[in-house]
């Protein structure tokens, strides 16, 4: 008879003791919890989601087309974004431009972002822009526009350009006239550095 007894009893203070671990529990995480810091929130960016709804976003894009004097030209970004304002301009970021010359020649261009208006055929590199040609002449500038009907490429702003022997600092730059007829205008107080071949 003392072994159910003793059951009896264990199980009697079991429904006492159980339940009063668990509120002791409970007590000591809301006595030693801490006041919640608002900068370990979790962070979120600043972004419209209404307009990541809107907007048509292209990632690692390329555009292909021909110049107003037949060569071909290709563009590559790694994003565009089409203006909601404006659907025919795409907004890119590290564009990478290339055109083949009817002499064989390779111009490259580069930027850190630029705008492609499509009705106009017009594209806008700016940040850091770097055209570089296959035979060794390279120019920079913060901004270059181009007309691809037109086949005209300007800087409004400063310019450097260096090649063979010669280093060219100007103002700013136009480049106009069909291929074989093209003329390239520096101005803004420009300075030749000129290094004779031996």
């Amino acid at each position: 008879m003392a072994g159910p007894n003793r059951y009896s009893t264990l199980v009697a203070w079991a429904k006492v003791l159980l339940p009063l671990t668990a509120l002791g529990l409970l007590s000591t995480l809301f006595m030693f919890s801490r006041t919640p810091d608002p900068q370990d929130a979790l962070q979120f960016n600043d972004i419209d989601i209404g307009q990541l709804g809107s907007e048509r976003r292209l990632k690692d894009p390329r555009f292909a087309g021909v110049l107003g004097d037949g060569q071909p030209i290709t563009l590559n970004a790694d994003q565009a974004v089409q203006r909601i304002d404006d659907p025919d301009k795409m907004l890119m970021d590290r564009v990478e431009t290339d055109v083949l010359l009817k002499n064989g020649d390779n111009l490259h261009l580069t930027a850190d972002r630029g705008d492609y208006d499509t009705a106009a055929q017009m594209v806008d590199l700016m940040g850091a822009v770097n055209a570089q040609t296959s035979t060794g002449y390279q120019l920079t500038s913060d901004r270059i526009l181009i007309a691809m009907a037109e086949m005209q490429m300007t800087s409004p702003g400063a310019v450097m350009l260096l090649g063979p022997g010669m280093t060219l600092a100007a103002g700013a730059m136009e480049l106009t006239g069909p291929e074989g007829q093209a003329l390239v205008y520096f101005t803004g107080g420009v300075r030749l550095l000129y290094e004779a071949q031996k």
